[in-house]
Order: structure tokens, then sequence, then C-alpha cells
């Protein structure tokens, strides 16, 4: 028994953050559910790749929310207050979880990276960038999978030595996609005028979601460095490819109202053709 207690109170006090994160998960997992069928429903139509590759990762997100359930489930009802060395060792959902959370979030790195691609007018080497930080990534979050499965420890698990750079290379490529696109879609540029709605939507809406994936990062990795806060890494953790895969439907199913704002602006700008001016005022004025 007092062998079994040190894991079993790593078990003890990883459970508070990871359940608090997996409670904003499903509500972000609805979130997405709600996204998907907007986004099958009006873009039924859109282009067959980017379909496929979000339709793809939806299923990935919800086997990850099947696996993170099932992992809870385990540890708060099957196994609770239960030492034997069963119930001590790590589940398999856990190590899926991983692995499915780091692909999500490696794919949907890709997908911005191709947008940055587009915005930056090719800039391939900002373009690498971000497509080698987002696959050492994904490298990281193998390690840290394979490191787990390996000890099926809970103190492993809190204690992997690849933990930090994981969390830092998200942080880095979060926050240069987000830089990227504010520095490329800025008002201003390149004569682009300040009243362009459609660019200044655009541009916020990428942001908002940047800013919100770059902070959960950010928390993800500060967390590492407080003395006595380490366990809490489980709270960002557990919602950080739930918050990428929901910008990435956010900013697809945004082109809609973007689109629509266009349309309805066009009426009402105050410009008015050349010819018309130049014919009205050769008209003679009726007494």
């Amino acid at each position: 028994m007092s062998d079994a207690a040190p894991a079993y109170y790593a078990y003890v006090r990883g459970w508070g953050p990871g359940v608090i994160g997996y409670i904003f998960a499903l509500w972000l997992s609805g979130l997405t559910v709600g996204q998907m069928v907007f986004y099958l429903k009006v873009y039924a139509n859109d282009h067959k790749g980017i379909k496929a590759a979000v339709v793809f990762v939806f299923v990935l997100d919800m086997v990850h929310t099947y696996c993170t359930s099932a992992l809870f489930w385990r540890l708060l009802v099957s196994c609770r207050r239960n030492t034997s060395h069963e119930c001590l060792l790590l589940p398999q959902e856990m190590f899926a979880g991983i692995f499915l959370s780091s692909t999500i979030t490696v794919i949907v790195q890709c997908f911005y990276a191709y947008r940055v691609c587009i915005i930056s007018d090719k800039n391939w080497k900002l373009t690498g960038a971000v497509v080698v930080t987002a696959l050492g990534q994904y490298g990281l979050g193998l390690a840290v999978m394979v490191s787990t499965a390996v000890s099926r420890s809970a103190i492993v698990f809190f204690t992997c030595p690849f933990d930090i750079p994981y969390s830092a290379a998200s942080v880095v490529c979060d926050v240069l996609i987000s830089g990227s696109c504010l520095f490329y879609l800025r008002p201003g540029r390149n004569g682009v005028q300040h009243s362009s709605n459609h660019l200044q939507r655009l541009l916020v809406v990428t942001l908002q979601m940047g800013v919100l994936t770059s902070l959960v990062a950010i928390v993800w990795f500060m967390l590492y460095f407080i003395q006595g806060v380490r366990y809490w890494t489980g709270f960002p953790a557990a919602i950080l490819c739930k918050s990428h895969f929901n910008s990435m439907l956010v900013v697809l199913n945004a082109r809609k109202s973007i689109r629509n704002q266009l349309k309805d602006h066009v009426p009402s700008l105050s410009t008015i053709p050349m010819n018309i001016v130049s014919e009205s005022s050769t008209e003679p004025s009726e007494p």
C-alpha cells in the first residue's frame, strides 16, 4: 500500500485540473458539432481537399472526446479510491488522447500555414517556419506519448522531460501564425484603406481565434515554471486541440458573413461613376 501511495496521490492531484479542462473540452465539442453542421450545410460545394480535411479532423476530434471521456470515467468512477496495480496504471485512452490531440493540432496548424502562404503572397520562408515548428511540435507530442506509454505511470507523465519543449513549440507556432495574420492583414498595408470592412472583418475573426489558441498555449507553457502548480497543466492541455479545431471552423464559416457584409456594403457606397456625373452636369436645368 505504501509503495502504491505516491502513484495514487499523483493521480489524485492531477484529477482536479484535468476534470475542469475536460468540462471545458465538452463545451467546445458542442460548439464544434454546431460549427460542423453549419459548415456542411452552407459550404456543401467547398473545395474537396478542404472539405475532406475538415471532416477528417472532425472524426478525430470526436474520437478524442470519447477517449478523454473514457479516461476520466476510469479514473473517477471505475477506479475511485482503488489503489490496485491495475488502477494505478495509465489506461490506453490516455495515450490515444495524446496522439489524437497532437494530430489534430498539427493538421490545423498546417491549414493556417497554407493561409499564411496565401496572404503573404507565397512567403516560403515564413510558411516553412510555421510548418517546421508545427511538425516539431507533433514530434515532441509523439515523444510524450511514447515515454508515457512505456512507463504507464502518472508520475512519469507529469514529469516528462518532453512536456516543456512540446508546449514551447506550441506557443511559437501559434504566435507565428497570429503575428503573420496581423502583419499581412493589417489595414493600410500595400494601399489597403482602413474603410475596407471586408478586410477588417477577416482580420478580426482571424485574430480573435488566433489570440485564443495562443493564450491557451502560453498558459500551458507558463504553468510548468510555477512551483507547485505543474499539475494544473492538465487544464489547458485538455482544451488546446479543441480550441485549435474550433478556430479553424470559425475562420472557414466566417466567409459567409464576410461576403454578405461585402454585398450589403456595395449598394451603400457613396461613390458615383464619373460618366453619370458628367452627364448630369451637362443636362439643362428645368425652370
